[in-house]
C-alpha cells in the first residue's frame, strides 16, 4: 500500500526531473528554489487530483469539521459563541467548499511548476498552506482535549490519546491515504517553510514559457478540474473508487477479518489521573491484557483510569502478526423498521440482492388536510326469551370530519427518479427472483411509510448509519448489486442501465 514516505519521494523525483529540465532550458538561476517550485506544484496538483475523483467524500469532511467547530463555539461562555450558527450554515454549502478548495488545489500546483504570476502565486500556496495547517492542528490538538472538555478550556487539557480526537483524519488525500493527523499537522508544517521561502523569494521563481503560454495553461487546468470534479459530483460515481466497499470487495470476508482483528486487541497500559492533585501519569502493564497498574498507582491515594492504552488490530497467519486497518465495513450495521438487525442476513444471502442506496429522502414535512368518516351507532335490545336479551347495533349516520395530520412529501424531482428510474429496475430485478431492498438514514425512518406510498415503491425499506451509506456510495440514491456478500456492481441513479444490462 502507498504510504506517505513513498509519495513524497516519488514527488521530489519528479521534482528533480523537472528541475533539471528547467535548468537544461536555461529558464532559472536558482535550482534549489526551482525544485521547491516542482515539488510543492507536483505535491499539490496530486493531492487535488485524488480528491477531484471523490469531491463528495471532501465534501463529508468538511460537514466534519463545520460541526466540530459548531460544537467547540458553542460551548464557549464569550462573544465567540455567535460564531457557532455560521458552522451549520457553512456546511450546507460543503459540496461547493469542497470543489472550489480542490480546484484551487490543483491550480495553485500548476501556478507553481510554471512561474505563474509569482507573487499572487506565493500569497495563495502560503494562506492555504496556513489554512490546511489550523485545520490539522485543531485535529491533532483535540487529542490532548478530554471529551468531555471544550477546546479552548485550556486548563483541561491532558495527555495525548488518539481516541479523543474530535474528526480521525484530515483528507488531505482522500481516501486514498489514510494520514493520522498528527502526522498531516507535521506535514503541514514542513510546508509552511517553502510557502516562507516562496513568499520572499517571490522575484526569484523562475518562469516556464511565454507569458501568453502560461495563461493558457492556467486558464485550461481550472476549466479541466472544475469539469472532472462536476463530473465525479453531479453527473456520475468517482471514476476511482479508494473505499472500502469498492467494486469487487468481498465484504462479508473482510468484516470477518475485522472482526478477529478486533478480537486480538488488548490493553497495554493505562492512563492515569490522580483525583486529589489532577497529576496525570502513563502506566505500560509488563503484559499485555494484564491488569496491574493498581499496585502501584492506588485508589486510596486517588489514582483513577483516565483512559487505556490498546495494542493495534491483528489478525494471525502461518505464526505472523498481521496488521489489520479498520474500516467502515466493520460497522456495516442495517436494521429493519423494527429495530431488528439484518447485517448477516444480507451479507449471507446466497443469490443476487439489488440495494438502493438513499442516505437522504429529499422532501419535506407538511400538513395536510385529511377527511375523516366518523361513523354513529344507535344500539338496539330486543327480547329472545322471558330471560334474555340480544344487543344489536345500527349504522345512524357517517359524517365527514376534517383534520390536519403532517405527512412526509418528496421533492418532485427526487420521487420520479424513483417512480421512472429505480422502481422499473427493482420490478424486474424481484420478478428474476433477486432479493430488493432500500437502506435509508436512520433520520429518514419515520419518513418511509410516507414515501414508499407516494413513490410506488413495492420493496422493504431498511435503515443505517448516514456516514456508512454515503461510503457505501456516492450517489443519491445509488444501486449496489450484491453477490454472495461480494460487491459486484454500483450505479448512480442518472446511469441506470436496463435490468437486463445488469443481468449480462
Amino acid at each position: 500500500m502507498t504510504s506517505l514516505p513513498t509519495l513524497l519521494i516519488s514527488f521530489a523525483v519528479i521534482g528533480v526531473i523537472f528541475t533539471a529540465l528547467t535548468m537544461w532550458a536555461k529558464k532559472t538561476e536558482k535550482p534549489l528554489l526551482s525544485f521547491l517550485q516542482h515539488f510543492c506544484g507536483v505535491w499539490f496538483v496530486f493531492s487535488g487530483l485524488v480528491k477531484a475523483v471523490d469531491p463528495i467524500g471532501t465534501a463529508y469532511k468538511m460537514e466534519e469539521y463545520f460541526a466540530q467547530f459548531h460544537l467547540t463555539f458553542v460551548g464557549l461562555n464569550n462573544a465567540f459563541s455567535g460564531l457557532a450558527p455560521m458552522f451549520p450554515f457553512l456546511a450546507g454549502y460543503s459540496t461547493g467548499f469542497s470543489i472550489f478548495m480542490i480546484v484551487l488545489e490543483i491550480v495553485l500546483g500548476v501556478m507553481l511548476i510554471l512561474g505563474y504570476k509569482r507573487k499572487l502565486t506565493a500569497w495563495l500556496f502560503f494562506l492555504i498552506v496556513l489554512f490546511f495547517t489550523f485545520l490539522t492542528g485543531f485535529t491533532f490538538l483535540t487529542g490532548y482535549v478530554p471529551s468531555e472538555a471544550n477546546f479552548f478550556d485550556f486548563a483541561k487539557w491532558g495527555p495525548y490519546i488518539k481516541t479523543q480526537m474530535r474528526v480521525t483524519d484530515c483528507g488531505c488525500f482522500g481516501d486514498f491515504i489514510k494520514l493520522d493527523p498528527r502526522v498531516s499537522f507535521f506535514k503541514d508544517v514542513f510546508l509552511l517553510a517553502p510557502a516562507i521561502i516562496f513568499l520572499v523569494f517571490s522575484r526569484k521563481m523562475h518562469l516556464l514559457f511565454t507569458e501568453r503560454g502560461r495563461n493558457v495553461m492556467v486558464g485550461a487546468s481550472v476549466v479541466i478540474s472544475l469539469l472532472f470534479c462536476y463530473r465525479n459530483t453531479y453527473m456520475d460515481l468517482p471514476i476511482v473508487d479508494f473505499r472500502p466497499f469498492k467494486v469487487g470487495t468481498d465484504v462479508r470476508t473482510r468484516k470477518d477479518i475485522e472482526a478477529e482483528a478486533r478480537s486480538n486487541v488488548q490493553i497495554t497500559g493505562w492512563i492515569l489521573e490522580n483525583k486529589n492533585t489532577g497529576e496525570v501519569k502513563t502506566f505500560m502493564e509488563p503484559e499485555a491484557g494484564k491488569i496491574t497498574y493498581y499496585k502501584t498507582f492506588k485508589k486510596e491515594d486517588g489514582w483513577g483510569v483516565k483512559d487505556q492504552i490498546k495494542n493495534e488490530p491483528f489478525i494471525e497467519k502461518d505464526g505472523q502478526k498481521i496488521p489489520i486497518t479498520e474500516s467502515k465495513i466493520s460497522e456495516l450495521a442495517i436494521e429493519d423498521l423494527n429495530n431488528n438487525e439484518v447485517t448477516e442476513d444480507l451479507l449471507q444471502e446466497e443469490g443476487y440482492t439489488l440495494m438502493i442506496v438513499a442516505y437522504h429522502l429529499d422532501g419535506e414535512q407538511v400538513s395536510e388536510k385529511v377527511v375523516l368518516r366518523d361513523t354513529l351507532y344507535a344500539f338496539d335490545t330486543l327480547r329472545i326469551t322471558p330471560d334474555s336479551f340480544q344487543v344489536t347495533r345500527r349504522i345512524t349516520s357517517i359524517e365527514p370530519t376534517e383534520k390536519m395530520e403532517q405527512v412526509f412529501k418528496p421533492e418532485a424531482a427526487y420521487a420520479d427518479i424513483f417512480r421512472d428510474e429505480v422502481n422499473p429496475l427493482a420490478t424486474a430485478a424481484a420478478a428474476a427472483g433477486w432479493k430488493v431492498m432500500a437502506v435509508v438514514t436512520y433520520a429518514d425512518k419515520e419518513n418511509v411509510p410516507d414515501f414508499s406510498q407516494q413513490v410506488g415503491a413495492n420493496y422493504p425499506f431498511y435503515v443505517g448509519d448516514d456516514k456508512l451509506l454515503k461510503t457505501i456510495i456516492r450517489a443519491k440514491p445509488g444501486i449496489v448489486v450484491w453477490k454472495d456478500g461480494k460487491v459486484i456492481a454500483m450505479y448512480h441513479h442518472r446511469h441506470l442501465p436496463s435490468f437486463e444490462s445488469i443481468q449480462k
